[in-house]
């Protein structure tokens, strides 16, 4: 999608709308007719919250399928 100047100060905030929902991938800006910037949707970062506490099980034997098989009796309640 390209849109000029004006358009995208008028409606900056339906523009980063789009981007976020995924409407659109791309805009284009343009100023007199040139392309002159680009909006686009920022990566996502892989978070690292996956094994962060990895060292701190080392030791414990337990696997995944022990955690899925834990039941709420096994808590006494």
């Amino acid at each position: 999608m390209e849109i000029n100047i004006y358009e995208a100060k008028a409606n900056f905030s339906k523009i980063i709308q789009m981007i976020a929902d995924g409407t659109e991938d791309v805009i284009i800006i343009s100023k007199n007719g040139k392309p002159t910037a680009q909006i686009t949707r920022i990566a996502k970062k892989n978070s690292k919250r996956i094994g962060a506490a990895k060292k701190e099980m080392e030791g414990f034997d337990i696997t995944v399928d022990d955690l899925n098989s834990i039941e709420i009796e096994d808590f006494g309640l």
